[in-house]
């Protein structure tokens, strides 16, 4: 049995954590831009099955067969049969129900993941769409209306019906990206460095997964930004010849050839997963060391969530599933 897409919603994808150990081989990693709150996702329904991860305007859903799912990440305004939900719990589903993820009213990305898992082919052992390359994912795509994607049906998809965290988990604070020294540090001078960090960067519109285009106050190398290509890291900040830094994310190259003045820590790239085009951005100098300890805290604290996961109503919507039929009788003069 299955899902159909009624509407894709603005970009949406079928990701899940990602190609690891491939770039070698020239595979993108791909996988979600929100780590934190996927895993959270699989932990509140309780299976590694991929995500529809859900662009600024989510999909809407129809049920070919009884299912559950979670919403979880950005704030959207979601519906099922047009009743609003609550995010970050697990809600039964019938078959014949529509789930509908509207329009982002915080953050940027949220994440579906379904009690039935998606069906989907592994490339490379992920799940995760890359549409450069046109792999993975379902047909190597962002998903259209009409698409039809299997689950797997003999799946225990109710067990954990009803559990939930709180909606601020994973939140992402209004403080400056914490940066290290990229590998052509010494290339920029002190000045340009102290640029990074004094001024503020505007996410620009040309932005995607591969990369945030940022707009700004220009940093330029002290001679050529162009380098002999080598390979490049998740959260690189990479520095083109007019000085506009690009933030490389998860369908970014395995090489690039620009100089690179910083690298985003990994603790705070769910951070980018949920800004949208025109939001600013600052940075913040840090050290590896410091980088290191911050990534364990949030670790420890993602434990801490899981373990906490506390059990709520089941969400019901038999009731409404049952004044939306008497009403569209009433409609067509049947009662």
């Amino acid at each position: 049995m299955s899902i159909k897409i009624i509407n894709p919603g603005l970009f949406s994808t079928i990701q899940d954590l990602g190609r690891i150990g491939y770039q070698d081989q020239g595979f993108s990693t791909a996988g979600v831009l929100d780590r934190y709150a996927y895993r959270t996702g699989q932990a509140l329904i309780g299976n590694e099955g991929p995500a529809i991860e859900c662009t600024i305007i989510g999909p809407t859903i129809e049920f070919l067969e009884d299912n559950a799912f979670v919403l979880i990440g950005a704030e959207f305004k979601a519906t099922v049969n047009e009743a609003i939900i609550d995010e970050s719990t697990v809600i039964a589903v019938k078959k014949g129900d529509v789930l509908k993820v509207g329009q982002v009213t915080k953050g940027a990305r949220g994440y579906l993941l379904f009690g039935k898992p998606l069906t989907i082919h592994k490339v490379a052992n992920s799940y995760s769409t890359h549409t450069r390359s046109q792999i993975g994912g379902f047909k190597g795509r962002a998903l259209k209306s009409g698409d039809v994607i299997e689950c797997e049906n003999d799946y225990p998809y109710a067990r954990n019906l009803g559990l939930s965290v709180p909606k601020d988990v994973g939140e992402v604070e209004e403080k400056p990206i914490q940066i290290i020294k990229g590998p052509q540090f010494d290339s920029f001078s002190e000045e340009a460095q102290q640029k990074l960090v004094a001024n503020e960067f505007k996410i620009s519109e040309k932005s995607d997964r591969m990369g945030y285009r940022l707009q700004g106050e220009a940093i330029s190398p002290n001679t050529s930004a162009d380098i002999i290509s080598e390979p490049v890291a998740l959260g690189s900040i990479q520095v083109p010849n007019d000085g506009n830094p690009i933030i490389l994310l998860n369908d970014k190259q395995t090489v690039g050839g620009y100089t690179k003045i910083a690298t985003v820590c990994a603790s705070d790239l769910h951070k980018l997963a949920q800004m949208q085009p025109n939001d600013t951005i600052r940075f913040e100098w840090t050290t590896i060391e410091e980088a290191v300890k911050k990534l364990e805290q949030q670790e420890e604290a993602f434990k801490n969530t899981i373990n906490n996961i506390k059990e709520q109503p089941i969400f019901d919507i038999s009731q409404l599933r049952n004044t939306s039929t008497r009403i569209n009788h009433l409609l067509k003069g049947e009662l």
